[in-house]
């Protein structure tokens, strides 16, 4: 028997970066390399993806309304395209269109969800937008979560839906793989390396780390370096950050979006990643692929325990995880791993070991069949 046709539904894809865009791309690729007929609807600025069949939506990829209403547009221009086959709503931009406007054209379909995250609590906030929410959910046929995170918030807003729910975590990017395993990360004699890799926005917690780096012991200071890497999306922000960066009392450079190529570089001279992500008006890290990226590079993590961090950071393991409320402990942690470089050689094997272990055939096998 022929498989359905895989209509896959989203707002973010690359070149531009981030979490729900890696997941729509390497999912769309592990589908079609099990055989799986796809088609990946996205805005136009994927045009030029050649991983398979993309139909370039006239929208730039927010979550405002004017993209909603032209994604609920086409998707009602070939409702009866839908029919028989699977849509996949991967990621929140595509999933809001459909909650927004209380419409969906997919009842002959089988209808797929994922949830990131950030949608469960932002989706529920006020009444309206939770019938809306919990409606399309009753719709789907399986809801794919990435981390015990989000499962155990699916499961306590709405328990009707356990039997729908699928827990299977993704895996790094392949764009950013390092091409060959390597130990020795940074230059012999050189500054130990902190890197964070995201964009700068509060809820990524950038100003936690020069916090904590700027409260580091003076001779530790002298044999560090600070090195950020995102586009700059908040520029009140940004700003705030470089006004600290030129107080902490140690090198801080800022390298804006990185292409992939240029990105595995940076991961290859670090000696630590850190990402402390924060609770930000009811956003929060639904799980973290950079953390798994940066372990595939072989690099000991520093993280916040929030959210789905913990699916992706395995503490004393493969890195560190404190409060997010306790700047002290952060400082204590990057003070620890920064002076003990047997601790940071384990951590990192270990992250390394462990990221080789994730993959996107099974959650793409465990939600496509």
């Amino acid at each position: 028997m022929a498989k359905s046709k895989i209509f896959l539904l989203t707002h973010e894809f690359p070149p531009k970066r981030g979490g729900a865009g890696i997941y729509c791309e390497e999912m769309a690729c592990a589908a079609i390399s099990l055989g799986n007929e796809m088609e990946v609807w996205a805005p136009r600025f994927a045009a030029d993806w050649k991983g398979g069949n993309l139909f370039p939506l006239p929208l730039r990829g927010s979550q405002d309304w004017r993209c909603s209403f032209k994604l609920l547009r086409e998707a009602r221009r070939r409702t009866s395209e839908f029919s028989g086959n699977t849509v996949h709503l991967a990621e929140p931009g595509a999933l809001r269109a459909f909650v927004r406007f209380g419409t969906s054209p997919f009842n002959s379909a089988r209808l797929l969800v994922t949830l990131h995250g950030s949608e469960i609590p932002r989706f529920t906030r006020f009444f309206p937008e939770r019938i809306l929410f919990r409606r399309l959910l009753r719709q789907a046929d399986r809801i794919h979560v990435l981390s015990r995170h989000n499962q155990d918030g699916l499961r306590t807003k709405f328990p009707e839906l356990e039997s729908k729910i699928l827990l299977s975590p993704g895996a790094p990017s392949r764009h950013v793989l390092p091409s060959q395993r390597n130990n020795s990360m940074a230059d012999e004699g050189s500054k130990l390396r902190i890197i964070t890799v995201g964009r700068l926005h509060p809820r990524k917690g950038q100003d936690r780390i020069l916090d904590a780096l700027g409260n580091l012991p003076s001779d530790l200071k002298e044999t560090v370096e600070y090195i950020l890497v995102g586009p700059e999306t908040n520029p009140r922000y940004t700003r705030r950050l470089r006004e600290k960066s030129n107080r902490v009392g140690l090198p801080v450079q800022f390298l804006g979006d990185l292409q992939p190529s240029e990105l595995r570089k940076v991961y290859a001279g670090a000696d630590v990643f850190a990402l402390t992500s924060t609770y930000q008006k009811g956003s929060v890290e639904g799980f973290g692929f950079v953390y798994l990226e940066a372990a595939s590079h072989g690099l000991p993590a520093i993280a916040h325990r929030i959210g789905g961090v913990e699916d992706a950071v395995v503490h004393d393991e493969t890195g560190l995880l404190v409060a997010h409320d306790k700047p002290k402990e952060l400082g204590e942690a990057m003070e620890r791993m920064l002076r003990d470089a047997e601790l940071r050689a384990r951590m990192g094997q270990s992250a390394q070991v462990r990221a080789a272990k994730f993959n996107w055939e099974q959650p793409a096998l465990d939600l496509y069949g």
